[in-house]
């Protein structure tokens, strides 16, 4: 690969969380951060990504903290990728030893 990355601090998404009566019948929108320099501190956000079968653990959710957004054109699609760097945070039956400093399951 040779062709330019777009890198972005922050992206805006919508999903659908029906559980939630906010918005137009569940819909939410919200921007992911991913900026080393958020006035004048970092902000990496942390998110859901849905994965697979709701029977699974947390409903098929697992838990990720973003550190960079970019983009990058393929060019055999002729179109845009939109990627994202993540570090996973595994659920607890997965792994006994939670993170020190956020005292998150990682």
């Amino acid at each position: 690969f040779d062709g330019p990355i777009r890198v972005f601090h922050s992206a805006k998404v919508e999903y659908y969380a029906p559980s939630d009566s906010c918005g137009m019948g569940g819909m939410h929108r919200e921007v992911i951060h991913a900026n080393p320099n958020y006035g004048g501190s970092c902000r990496f956000d942390t998110v859901f990504v849905s994965v697979g079968d709701e029977a699974e653990a947390m409903n098929g959710l697992l838990v990720a903290q973003v550190w960079l957004l970019f983009s990058y054109f393929d060019p055999y699609h002729s179109k845009d990728v939109p990627c994202a760097l993540v570090t996973w945070f595994i659920h607890p039956s997965d792994n006994p030893e939670c993170d020190k400093d956020t005292g998150m399951w990682k």
